[in-house]
């Protein structure tokens, strides 16, 4: 079986949080070709458990949008400082006031959510802010 670098022929990376190199490569390689995601993909990624900064940060940057989770992963993405593009690119895609939202949504609000996408986001979060 060939290794294909696309996200929707191979889902089981991205629903496996114990799967990182592979899924690393992929979400790296649709950075660095500045390839979009389509529908089914960006389903894909936004269930996608990621335990480091760097797929954190892809996801986000792929997913592109301002929801408050989302906004988490770019916030993430923007100090990441072993890809000072990927930083770069992140930090343009929220503002000030995405972040005050995306703060007042995931810790003031009571939601359900997944523990294995979440945590580890909200735990860097955490981290650096």
């Amino acid at each position: 079986m060939e290794f294909s670098l696309s996200i929707e022929d191979n889902p089981e990376f991205f629903s496996d949080k114990m799967i990182t190199f592979e899924k690393r490569r992929i979400l790296q390689h649709y950075f660095e070709s500045n390839i979009k995601i389509n529908d089914k993909e960006r389903n894909i990624l936004e269930k996608c458990p990621a335990n480091e900064i760097e797929p954190i940060a892809l996801i986000g940057y792929l997913l592109g949008t301002t929801t408050p989770l989302n906004v988490f992963r770019l916030r993430i993405g923007s100090v990441f400082k072993s890809d000072l593009r990927l930083a770069k690119e992140c930090q343009q895609l929220f503002t000030e006031d995405d972040v005050k939202h995306a703060e007042s949504v995931l810790y003031h609000w009571e939601y359900e959510y997944d523990e294995d996408v979440e945590e580890p986001i909200v735990h860097y979060y955490n981290s650096y802010f």
